[in-house]
């Protein structure tokens, strides 16, 4: 039945799209009545982030603790190292696990029986959390002094996600006013809703615990710079482009102590960078302002990552990762190139199962042994690929979007985005793994470009009448399909929390 209500209701849009011709109304920065739909779009992903925060709430941690440390997560065990004015854990390692030649080796733990924090950086005979420190400044911190209490990871990823949604929406509509000629406004409005769900904050907000706290705070800063990055390439005045490049920078610095492996998509701004630097209008103090804006707070904001890495394991460059007590001694991982066609399968082309049972979708565990033949150790687990939202497509469009295109910015932009998303995949695959969580690393920017793509190709590619109102409606579809589909993965992911409550509730 909702199937079939689906497609009348889709059938009647198609039907109004033609006859109020909405490919031909095209979006306007200084329209109110524009703006008042796109604040409607913001408000419709914060509804959504609110109904999943009531849904799973979570009580806020009294600190101090009152248990043992092991029995909380790591931001938490993070916390209070600093409340204590220290940067390791207050847990002491077990004799047995002092003595063992390498900690790492999960299966000798096991055998030995040795005790040990599970999923912490093991180094130097401490116990650290490898886990970005962002969060812990941005929002434990704060939250303490105002509450005297810790926040849940809940509580974490439903401020994140808060965030979020309005950054992503302003995001979306300033790519597309700075990279497309004409804007069409209900592609502007569909694509901002898509992009919101198909970002994956929100299921990354529904399975929050501190792998997802990681998650949902690098979506939020990448967001954020990104954002920064295209309003400083848009910006008129250079003392304005100088306030967005110090933000981009600023949120740079935050990535990186967020999920360190996003700085990949520094990338997408150097062309930005490079028309600020050869950009003739420009006098040499100008660029040097518009320079320093960005430097300055980036090379802070590295600082303080090299001091943080230095003080826990010796290395400015060492984040941790390689000391983590989990399943697999991390150590081994390396690139393999033998992965790179099983990242593009896992992390792309990947399709969900389909159920007649809410929530319609099923999530399938990978095999990479079995489909491609690799024997090596890699952590699997269920995925669907970025191609489960039908707005991807819209990357098949990016040779006829860019074929004559002029602006060498936004070339830049379209190609490093596909480049930096696929190695992202790849590099996720060799050193983490596959997994629906990791999904989330690329799709901010691949359903970013898919729905610029799209509507660019609608609007400003296709000519006459029928070609418009035919690429507007399956545009429309490829979008409102995604915006279903990111909404769907709310409730079935790697965690199900929502969909346990769904399931005990009509047990």
């Amino acid at each position: 039945m909702i199937l079939i209500a689906f497609l009348l209701l889709f059938a009647l849009f198609c039907v109004l799209s033609v006859k109020c011709k909405l490919y031909e109304l095209e979006y306007s920065p200084l329209n109110k009545a524009h703006n008042a739909l796109i604040f409607v779009c913001a408000g419709v992903g914060l509804v959504i982030s609110c109904a999943i925060f009531y849904l799973l709430f979570k009580e806020n941690i009294a600190y101090p603790f009152e248990k043992g440390v092991t029995g909380y997560n790591a931001y938490e065990q993070l916390f209070d190292a600093l409340m204590k004015k220290q940067l390791y854990i207050d847990y002491k390692p077990s004799a047995e696990l002092m003595a063992m030649e390498n900690p790492y080796d999960a299966d000798l733990r096991t055998e030995l029986g040795v005790s040990y924090l599970w999923d912490r950086a093991f180094f130097d005979g401490r116990f650290y959390s490898y886990f970005g420190i962002a969060p812990i400044i941005l929002i434990y911190f704060p939250f303490y002094f105002i509450t005297h209490s810790i926040p849940s990871a809940h509580t974490v990823c439903f401020i994140m996600s808060a965030v979020s949604v309005p950054v992503i929406t302003a995001l979306t509509v300033k790519a597309q006013t700075a990279f497309m000629k004409k804007v069409n406004l209900p592609l502007l409005l569909m694509s901002i809703l898509a992009v919101q769900a198909g970002s994956l904050v929100f299921m990354v907000q529904s399975s929050a615990d501190m792998y997802y706290t990681a998650v949902q705070s690098g979506i939020l800063f990448l967001a954020l710079f990104l954002l920064f990055s295209v309003c400083a390439y848009s910006a008129q005045g250079v003392s304005t482009k100088c306030v967005y490049f110090a933000l981009s920078g600023v949120s740079l610095a935050f990535l990186a102590m967020s999920r360190p492996n996003l700085l990949v998509y520094f990338l997408l701004a150097v062309p930005i960078y490079l028309n600020t630097l050869f950009d003739k209008s420009f006098t040499s103090g100008k660029k040097l302002a518009q320079v320093m804006s960005f430097a300055i707070p980036t090379a802070l904001g590295a600082a303080f990552v090299m001091w943080y890495n230095y003080a826990r394991f010796g290395s400015v460059t060492d984040f941790g990762a390689n000391y983590q007590m989990t399943v697999h001694d991390v150590g081994e991982y390396s690139f393999a190139f033998s992965l790179f066609m099983p990242s593009l399968y896992y992390y792309f082309i990947e399709l969900p199962g389909f159920t007649a049972d809410f929530p319609y979708l099923e999530i399938d565990f990978v095999n990479v042994a079995r489909s491609f033949g690799y024997n090596g150790y890699i952590y699997l687990t269920s995925t669907v690929g970025a191609m489960s939202f039908p707005a991807v497509l819209g990357c098949a469009t990016a040779p006829s979007v860019l074929w004559g295109e002029k602006n060498r910015v936004k070339q830049g932009f379209v190609w490093l985005a596909i480049f930096t998303s696929v190695f992202l995949a790849f590099f996720d695959t060799c050193f983490a793994g596959v997994n629906i969580r990791y999904l989330a690393d690329i799709m901010l920017v691949v359903i970013l470009l898919s729905s610029l793509l799209l509507c660019d190709f609608t609007q400003n590619v296709l000519s006459g009448r029928a070609a418009k109102a035919t690429g507007f409606i399956i545009s429309s579809a490829l979008l409102i399909l995604s915006f279903a589909v990111g909404l769907l993965l709310i409730f079935n992911n790697e965690r199900d929390y929502i969909l346990k409550l769904f399931l005990e509730g009509n047990g």
